[in-house]
């Protein structure tokens, strides 16, 4: 299931430092169309908590953020450093989000200034953090990426939930295979701590996750290899 958020809330002290980078980008790059999707712990700022603070503002762009950068720069030395008073605008390409497959069909979209503006659902956002990199001694999940789940939960009715991350985690199923070299696979470890950290309980990994993903797999596969002719005499056509 989904749960219902607040609109952002642009008033908070991460919305201001936004806005006038919005407004600023508009005035400098007025055909600028691309969207810019905020990720890390501005959504949870924004929605949720405007003093669940850290010191990003992630901003991912669909195409090169290195002029973007130069603006956030300008603007900054504009501004006498008023800009980012306790933030960093951390503008970065399209990999460094990685969550749901589909997470834009849930995700707040507006125009900021000009600005196409995508802030998607904190669910999408927790998943993301996942991702961080570990060391090879590391023991348990992140502490600051735990303290965001945990602060979700308390502000969401208990949300996400068990239910709620494994449904999620379904829908990212490339970010389960080994790595290539021997690599660890980051994300899996991380996966497998929360549920200590958030839940109290390890998790049944091949169980809950990794067995119905090679179903789901299974079934694309069987489907894929019929004749399209039978495909479509399934779908029984209708001249009505």
């Amino acid at each position: 299931m989904n749960w219902p958020l607040p609109l952002p809330n642009w008033s908070c002290a991460a919305g201001q430092v936004l806005d006038t980078f919005f407004a600023g980008l508009h005035a400098e790059l007025p055909g600028f169309a691309d969207p810019l999707t905020l990720f890390g712990s501005v959504p949870i700022q924004l929605c949720l908590d405007d003093a669940f603070t850290s010191a990003d503002a992630d901003i991912m762009v669909s195409g090169d953020p290195t002029h973007l950068r130069a603006i956030a720069r300008k603007l900054e030395a504009a501004a006498g450093g008023r800009l980012r008073p306790a933030f960093t605008l951390q503008l970065c390409p399209r990999h460094f989000f990685r969550t749901t497959a589909h997470y834009l069909q849930r995700a707040h979209v507006e125009t900021r200034h000009g600005v196409k503006v995508i802030v998607p659902h904190v669910r999408d956002v927790l998943i993301g953090k996942l991702h961080r990199s570990r060391t090879p001694e590391q023991e348990g999940l992140s502490t600051k990426d735990l303290r965001a789940f945990h602060r979700v939960r308390q502000l969401c009715g208990g949300h996400p939930n068990e239910e709620d991350v494994i449904e999620d985690l379904l829908d990212c199923a490339p970010y389960f295979r080994l790595p290539e070299h021997g690599e660890m696979n980051h994300f899996r470890l991380n996966v497998e701590d929360l549920w200590t950290g958030l839940f109290g309980h390890s998790l049944d990994l091949d169980a809950r996750v990794l067995k119905p993903l090679r179903l789901m797999e299974a079934e694309t596969q069987r489907l894929s290899d019929r004749p399209v002719s039978q495909m479509l005499g399934d779908l029984r056509p209708s001249r009505d």
